[in-house]
């Protein structure tokens, strides 16, 4: 009996020390970790990255299937270290923050200029995205769950062009 009280009292503390702190200070804490976060995706720092993420991550990307454990992110990550894809500037704003039990939810939105070799330029997205970061039992935040999507209409230029065809193949 001693032992389930003690661990009603562990979970119990557990739980205050994400909502025992109040928004300010849990998004200080998220804004660290994407400074982090943003400072190895410009360097290519692979084993940093891979370090907030927990064994289990979830990752939602655009225009892909989704992503399952910590394995299949360091494979997709020698995918894009092998291609010579580089993160030129990246900028994470945080717009909200929500604090449930062991988990933040961070909402925010992003601005990204990348460079593929042999490329002509540099490609530039805006968009937006949602983490959900999992306390660990030191009090450090890993990224449990993660999506993102662009802010950009990539079928923009093709609505004109399929109504125009369409209009074309009535005249006929």
């Amino acid at each position: 009996m001693k032992k389930v009280v003690l661990l009603v009292v562990v979970f119990f503390l557990n739980a205050l020390s994400i909502n025992g702190q109040n928004l300010a200070e849990i998004k200080q804490k998220v804004e660290e970790a994407n400074k982090l976060f943003v400072k190895a995706m410009i360097e290519n720092d692979y084993e940093t990255m891979h370090a907030m993420y927990t064994e289990n991550i979830l990752s939602l990307p655009s225009y892909q299937p989704m992503i399952r454990g910590l394995d299949a992110i360091k494979e997709m990550s020698e995918v894009q270290k092998q291609s010579g894809w580089t993160t030129k500037n990246f900028v994470l704003n945080t717009t909200d923050i929500i604090a449930a039990g062991q988990l933040v939810i961070e909402i925010g939105n992003y601005d990204i200029l990348m460079s593929m070799p042999g490329d002509t330029g540099e490609w530039a997205d805006v968009g937006k995205y949602v983490t959900v970061w999992e306390v660990q039992e030191d009090g450090q935040l890993k990224i449990r769950v993660e999506t993102w999507n662009t802010d950009n209409n990539p079928w923009e230029g093709m609505e004109g062009e399929h109504l125009h065809d369409e209009e074309d193949s009535e005249h006929h």
